[in-house]
């Protein structure tokens, strides 16, 4: 049992915050509930599993100030949902879960001065594997190209320093790997004024990694394609008329020519 927490203030054990952010190991597990399909209402059953037993309002309440946190921005639930309806995806700010964010970019060894040229699919593959592993990464690009500076570009996120550190040198024990260079990447804090009062503000994170083109550009560009090989097509089936009719009038022509 991870721990119990109840409605009832008196004899709650306090949890310790996960994060800066105030978020509790109960939030995080809320969080990985309705991503695995809970939704607000059958969301406390869940928790139960857990050992955590907490009214539906009050959970409700908590996912209401995930929120209100940033820490949900966006979720497939609203308030004209149905009672039996499933949040099927929550997208989080990843910077208000994780204290640690970081760029690990990777260099690879000259293929040239190798007996045996490893193909960028079996080192991604390499990465892949290890980013499983550990699961910090979220994501794993392929910057090729000569005279860039780095192949490979990891996105890392984690609570656990020594987690990332024991994984980035697994990662530099590669054979195919020359170098391995981490960036932390930072979010920007400051300071303004609330209520005459100065106060630490954390900037929202700018985080939209679901991406889809524009319907009336793409629309255009669709159609413009297509009719360019429309017009590829038309005019190359009346060439390959023009041609047939061509060697059919001659054809048609020699056939009646008269014999010498």
């Amino acid at each position: 049992m991870v721990g119990r927490g109840t409605d009832n203030q008196e004899g709650a054990i306090p949890m310790k915050n996960l994060t800066k952010n105030n978020i509790s190991p109960l939030d995080v597990l809320i969080l990985q509930v309705l991503q695995s399909g809970a939704t607000p209402d059958t969301a406390s059953k869940e928790l139960e599993k857990h050992g955590y037993v907490l009214s539906r309002d009050n959970v409700k309440g908590r996912i209401e100030d995930l929120v209100k946190k940033g820490v949900i921005l966006e979720h497939n639930d609203g308030a004209d949902s149905k009672r039996d309806d499933k949040i099927k995806w929550i997208l989080v700010d990843p910077s208000k879960l994780f204290d640690n964010q970081w760029y690990t970019f990777i260099k690879t060894q000259n293929p040239l001065f190798e007996r045996r040229v490893i193909p960028y699919s079996e080192m991604y593959n390499n990465l892949v594997e290890i980013s499983r592993e550990y699961g910090i990464v979220t994501t794993i690009d392929v910057v090729q190209g000569e005279g860039q500076n780095y192949d490979f570009i990891l996105r890392i996120v984690t609570n656990e320093t020594s987690h990332f550190e024991e994984m980035v040198e697994k990662v530099r024990s590669l054979g195919w790997v020359h170098s391995v260079d981490s960036k932390p990447i930072h979010v920007l804090e400051g300071v303004g004024i609330s209520k005459n009062n100065l106060t630490k503000v954390h900037m929202n994170y700018f985080y939209e990694p679901i991406k889809l083109p524009d319907f009336e550009s793409y629309l255009k560009t669709i159609r413009q394609v297509y009719r360019t090989y429309d017009i590829y097509l038309k005019d190359e089936g009346s060439l390959k008329q023009k041609i047939a009719k061509k060697k059919s009038s001659e054809d048609a022509y020699d056939g009646t020519q008269p014999d010498k």
